[in-house]
């Protein structure tokens, strides 16, 4: 039972770092991908500016506008690209190996116990139908000893 406890609570420690660490990583992601839609709309008004100036004098401050519209748009492709590469630390696959080592050994514990259950159901079922078979060859070989032992000092007096 010590040892199903103790794989339990490995289990759950496993358990536990994976879903902090998977819940860190989601975290980044999302806060790369709002940072590149934040800069995405930027570009997108710039590109809008660049357009409306592109149209109005024919060049000049349309160009800038639409330099800087480029810029970000390829900055927010950048921190796309960036935030979906994101993968799990190293440690992780050793967190992962741990959490399936634990949840192995409780099968394992739990299919013991099963197994000494069943064996101690079968004993009690041989108990209940048949106690003298089951306690008589437990009390013969003392029987047997005290006889031997009450009949050497009758013989001896």
């Amino acid at each position: 039972m010590e040892r199903l406890v103790q794989n339990l609570k490995v289990w759950w420690r496993a358990e536990r770092l994976l879903k902090k660490n998977e819940i860190n990583l989601m975290s980044q992601k999302i806060q790369c991908n709002a940072m590149a839609g934040f800069v995405a709309i930027f570009g997108l008004v710039m590109l809008t500016l660049a357009v409306f100036f592109a149209l109005v004098p024919y060049l000049g401050q349309a160009l800038a506008a639409l330099s800087v519209a480029g810029i970000d748009l390829g900055l927010a492709g950048v921190l796309v690209i960036y935030g979906r590469s994101l993968k799990p630390a190293p440690e992780v696959e050793m967190v992962i190996e741990m959490r399936d080592m634990a949840l192995t050994n409780i099968g394992d514990e739990v299919a013991r116990m099963e197994a000494e259950v069943v064996s101690l159901k079968k004993d009690v079922h041989k108990l209940i139908r048949n106690p003298v078979d089951v306690l008589l060859p437990h009390a013969v070989i003392p029987l047997i000893s005290a006889f031997n032992r009450g009949k050497n000092t009758e013989s001896k007096k």
